[in-house]
């Protein structure tokens, strides 16, 4: 079959387009161009820190999409994969140890125990392993994100409590609630968070509770005994239990009307790292950022 004159530039002019950019066409976005619009407009001095940084993948790579979550758990990372995220920003450990699994870079040869996996842990060597296959770059964000002000991990917890509008001043730790007991209360943070198991509690159902102070994530023994004594509940993420827990039980023993309630260290935070993924989307407009919560990782027996 011939093809006329005016058909044969119709032809060539398509194939030109394939060779050459079209007009506003731009490079991929990659992981490490990401970090640095983070950096430059996190609001905070970046610093070196071993905790942020990039625990796997090749950050170099184009992104087809952004995970936001608390902990790249695997079902995290499989339902990223799903959602063709291929960069997954973590605001916990990916490898279940403060450092990821690398050496302490603090250590100088103490004897405070191991900070690294042998080398055929099938866990860690199976993450691994899906995350390379799947071409997958982690980064975990948790020292700078922690220093925005207002803090983000008690707003992203106040939020998602509908506890905003009783804000007690400028700090988003604090609040006055409408009268109620502390087991109304309990009841009502088990739903708003999802817990299937993980809220624990010291202190009697019928307690009258209004101020409530808020601390997320791990909270110790100096938070809780800082914050006890000018509210009625202290709502913890994780706590040691032979430190804020018995000396919030010694308190209630007392006599003292006060309730000392932890909901689990990650249910604690993902609310603070959901408005990170809200954060984040303006500054990447390239790619899609998604938000995959890690939920409670606990159940309860009947």
């Amino acid at each position: 079959m011939s093809v006329s004159r005016r058909g044969f530039a119709r032809l060539a002019g398509t194939a030109a387009l394939g060779r050459t950019p079209l007009a506003g066409w731009s490079a991929p976005i990659t992981a490490q161009q990401v970090v640095q619009r983070i950096q430059t407009n996190i609001g905070v001095p970046w610093k070196e820190s071993p905790l942020d940084t990039f625990k796997c993948g090749d950050p170099g790579a184009p992104l087809s999409g952004i995970a936001v979550t608390g902990m790249a758990t695997m079902d995290v990372i499989k339902r990223a994969t799903q959602q063709k995220a291929n960069f997954v920003v973590t605001l916990e450990p990916t490898f279940f140890m403060r450092f990821d699994g690398q050496p302490d870079p603090n250590a100088r040869g103490s004897a405070l125990g191991s900070t690294t996996f042998p080398a055929d842990d099938p866990v860690v060597k199976g993450k691994q392993d899906y995350l390379r296959k799947n071409n997958i770059v982690v980064w975990r964000f948790a020292d700078h994100w922690r220093m925005r002000k207002p803090d983000p991990l008690r707003t992203g917890l106040a939020n998602a409590l509908g506890w905003s509008k009783y804000q007690v001043g400028a700090d988003p730790g604090t609040y006055h609630l409408p009268d109620g007991t502390l087991g109304a209360l309990v009841e009502h943070v088990a739903t708003r968070l999802g817990a299937r198991a993980g809220v624990r509690v010291i202190g009697d159902p019928p307690s009258r509770v209004r101020r409530v102070t808020l601390l997320p994530g791990a909270t110790p023994l100096a938070a809780t005994v800082g914050a006890l004594p000018d509210c009625d509940v202290v709502l913890a993420g994780e706590a040691r239990e032979w430190e804020s827990v018995e000396y919030a039980r010694d308190t209630v023993a007392a006599g003292q009307k006060k309730g000392f309630v932890m909901v689990g260290k990650l249910l604690s935070e993902e609310p603070g790292m959901s408005l990170c993924a809200d954060w984040l989307k303006p500054l990447v407009p390239e790619v899609r950022v998604h938000w995959v919560a890690a939920g409670d990782p606990y159940w309860r027996p009947a």
